[in-house]
């Protein structure tokens, strides 16, 4: 290396270094502005910066200052009298807020930070404060009096207000607010046993207001408290609504909003966003694109104690849970748990699962209601246009229970029912796949004690189970050590309800309400259009084992004007089988079915070659059957009751030949001009009931007798349908004016043909006929 080169290069180390240490020193800085009556003073001391002055109004205490961040292990201690209720900090300058240290207040006092440039929070990050925090992007904080403390606009003599802030208003920019902080003050630990991150006490509201909000492997905690996470764009307006925990933020006036975050930083360390406590707490997450992605990345809030559970609300355009994250609103003690409420005005995506390490379980990413004790679990409210779940990713409602340490050998049911799943997608709901180590994409409510399982109700306009993906409500034992409840006193399997225009069952999809020991639940489908069940997909509602009783469930399937359709050939089956129990009730009503077979018990005996009550099975059959019976006990037979329309609209058809033939020669020889028939004809039928061509719509001026105009075509129409199914399926047409089908045609004396419903019996060499032959024979 030459000098030069030596020198260039040391002079851009020093360069950098200096930049370095700048930047340090920079987020190192609490300095003060001039800006106030009474304005705040700071004093150094080693890694103590105490804050004092500033101007009191009311109960409110002002703060304002130039610059405002904290390097690791620094303290911004802010002395306040006991007075003060709501300590209110601004930042005027250009620079963002670093804080990587401690923020500290006496009492009970609220703390604001306010830097419309931006706020990071580093891994060192903590709240040493009696009452809640909030820190926001805001450019001012507005008063019921309509004063406003701004930090982009601050005056040198204020009128500062002495009444309780109501309002957050952002200006021309909505700056980032990120949270990386993993501190442990105290060894304070979470739900999860892990680091707090930033957290506030018991009860109190932890807030982050921003432009987009990123959680890069930092936590948030709030026990028994509420956490709010809104992110906003420019000129939007959020309101404060004061509570008994400390703040309720309302999104009323924001006309967009930015993007939420939740997502493993550095060494995968998982975000956490923690609610947690005896009563529970609550959170409400606002943006446009809320995600959550990774390993145990988690909003949870779970009750403890006697206390009912507060709710978790989550408002977006989309929301997406991905790669193992979880959302979870649970009880373990005897109150009941809170709600979990999602509106996502365009989608919710739950994608795929994590493996963990040297075993065969995957975390799958989920939504979960559940109760582990007394109380019952909260209810799941999902409002959207589309729903998927793709990879093994699971949405329930369950009554579980626990493992008892230190072995965790034994399972001690819960004895709380679970909650109910309701899911509005105007759109489509589409569940795809497995996880890796085989777990379905899955709807689900279910027990494993003495509680109820939930009620599954969804309301779409296309449903699609598909590549081992399920939906189903269970009542059973889990596979987990000892169980210490009584197997036979297993709560109920619940009920599920599906309303949509069409549902579609392939590859080993499934839909059941199945039940180890008790009943099994009642299956409902209301079906506007089509259902369709294809390579070894099912529904089912048997019950019961070679050890316990059990009856089977109902299931419903309306399709008045629609169709049920399986492949014949596909092991697609229909039951309400029970073990030793009764067999259930199946009721179908349709325009028609096509594809399935009922069968009775004695059929399946036949047809399988045993009588062993273990291998009565429909599944063990290559055709697609409708059973309902009782597999050890002949005498506790179901009932299967298929109601279609009178008129089989198949009834008279001609079966056409399995092998295509060559039309041509036919053509040739009956019609060639002085052929065997001596008059030979070839007719075009022009705008009758077929057209000249493909490209030829058909007209309403056809030779055929009550042409019908269909509806026009429903814009969820079933891509996967044989034929076009219409919206709405003639019903206004009576049995008398159906289109009967031509079976052929009689020639008068003049020439003139009549098509008629039967074909006539006559003799090939009647002169009256001769044409008619020759087409026949076309």
């Amino acid at each position: 290396m030459n000098n030069l080169e030596f020198q260039l290069k040391s002079l851009g180390i020093a360069i950098g270094s200096f930049i370095a240490f700048c930047a340090n020193s920079a987020t190192a800085q609490i300095i003060p502005d001039r800006t106030l009556p009474n304005n705040s003073q700071v004093t150094t001391n080693d890694k103590i910066t105490t804050i004092t002055g500033g101007t009191l109004a009311g109960s409110n205490l002002f703060h304002s200052f130039e610059k405002f961040s904290l390097t690791r292990e620094a303290i911004a201690d802010f002395k306040n009298g006991t007075g003060v209720q709501n300590i209110i900090t601004r930042v005027t300058g250009q620079s963002i807020s670093d804080i990587n240290g401690t923020l500290k207040a006496e009492g009970t006092a609220n703390l604001f930070l306010i830097n419309p440039n931006g706020i990071v929070f580093g891994p060192n990050a903590v709240l040493d404060i009696g009452g809640s925090f909030l820190a926001t992007t805001a450019s001012s904080i507005n008063f019921a009096d309509g004063q406003k403390f701004s930090a982009t606009e601050p005056q040198t003599t204020p009128t500062l207000s002495i009444n309780i802030p109501i309002g957050l208003q952002f200006g021309s920019t909505a700056a980032l607010i990120r949270n990386q902080s993993q501190a442990s003050p105290g060894n304070a630990i979470n739900i999860f046993k892990k680091p707090v991150g930033l957290q506030v006490q018991a009860g109190k509201t932890l807030a982050l207001v921003g432009g987009d909000i990123r959680l890069e492997g930092g936590s948030l905690t709030a026990k028994s408290g509420r956490i709010e996470l809104g992110s906003v764009a420019s000129n939007s307006l959020v309101s404060l609504n004061p509570n008994s925990q400390g703040w309720v933020l309302g999104y009323e006036k924001v006309q967009s909003f930015g993007n939420i975050q939740l997502i493993e930083g550095t060494a995968e360390i998982p975000s956490t966003v923690d609610a947690s406590g005896k009563g529970g707490g609550s959170i409400q997450v606002r943006g446009k694109t809320v995600e959550l992605t990774g390993d145990l990345v988690t909003l949870i809030s779970r009750t403890t104690g006697s206390v009912d559970g507060r709710d978790l609300i989550i408002n977006a355009e989309k929301l997406i849970v991905r790669d193992g994250a979880q959302v979870d609103s649970s009880t373990a003690g005897k109150g009941r748990g809170g709600n979990l409420f999602v509106n996502a005005s365009d989608s919710v995506q739950l994608i795929g699962s994590f493996t963990l390490p040297n075993t065969n379980f995957d975390q799958v990413s989920f939504l979960i209601s559940a109760t582990s004790g007394e109380g019952k679990a909260g209810d799941i409210n999902i409002n959207t246009r589309r729903l998927l779940l793709q990879n093994g990713a699971q949405i329930s409602t369950l009554s579980s229970g626990f493992t008892i340490p230190p072995q965790n050998t034994e399972f001690q049911p819960a004895t709380g029912d679970a909650g109910n799943l309701t899911i509005n997608a105007s759109e489509s709901v589409e569940l795809i796949g497995t996880s890796p180590n085989g777990f379905g994409s899955t709807l689900s409510s279910s027990t494993f004690g003495s509680g109820k399982a939930g009620e599954l109700t969804l309301t779409t306009g296309r449903l699609i189970i598909r590549d081992g993906a399920a939906i189903n409500v269970t009542s059973r034992v889990p596979r987990l050590g000892v169980y210490l409840g009584n197997p036979s006193n297993l709560g109920p399997a619940g009920a599920i309800n599906v309303k949509a225009n069409s549902i579609l069952l392939d590859n080993r999809g499934q839909l059941s309400t199945n039940s180890q020991t008790g009943g099994g639940g009642n299956i409902t489908l209301q079906v506007r259009d089509v259902l369709l069940l294809r390579r070894n997909s099912q529904i089912s509602t048997n019950a019961g084992t070679a050890n316990a009783p059990g009856n089977g469930g109902n299931i419903t399937i309306n399709a008045p004007n629609g169709f049920i359709v399986a492949t014949p050939q596909g092991n697609n089956d229909i039951t309400a089988n029970a073990f030793s129990g009764a067999g259930g009730r199946i009721i179908i009503n349709a325009n028609n079915i096509f594809g399935f077979v009922p069968r009775t018990r004695a059929e399946l005996i036949q047809l399988l070659g045993t009588e062993d009550s273990r291998q009565l099975n429909p599944n063990r059959l290559p055709t697609s059957d409708i059973t309902a019976f009782s597999q050890q006990n002949p005498s506790l037979n179901g009932t299967i009751q298929i109601n279609t329309p009178d008129v089989d609209p198949s009834r008279g058809l001609l079966e056409l030949p399995a092998e295509p033939f060559d039309a041509s020669r036919q053509i040739a020889t009956y019609c060639k001009p002085g052929g065997k028939f001596k008059r030979g004809s070839l007719i075009a039928t022009g705008k009758g009931g077929i057209a000249p061509s493909p490209t030829d719509p058909l007209m309403d001026d056809s030779v055929l007798v009550n042409w019908i105009t269909l509806d026009g075509e429903s814009e969820n129409s079933v891509s996967y349908t044989p034929h076009h199914i219409s919206k709405r399926e003639l019903d206004s047409v009576t049995l008398e004016t159906q289109i009967v089908p031509a079976q052929g045609w009689v020639q008068d004396g003049k020439g003139n043909v009549t098509l008629v419903a039967q074909a006539p019996t006559v003799t090939p060499h009647s002169p009256l006929l001769n044409s008619v032959a020759c087409a026949a024979n076309l």
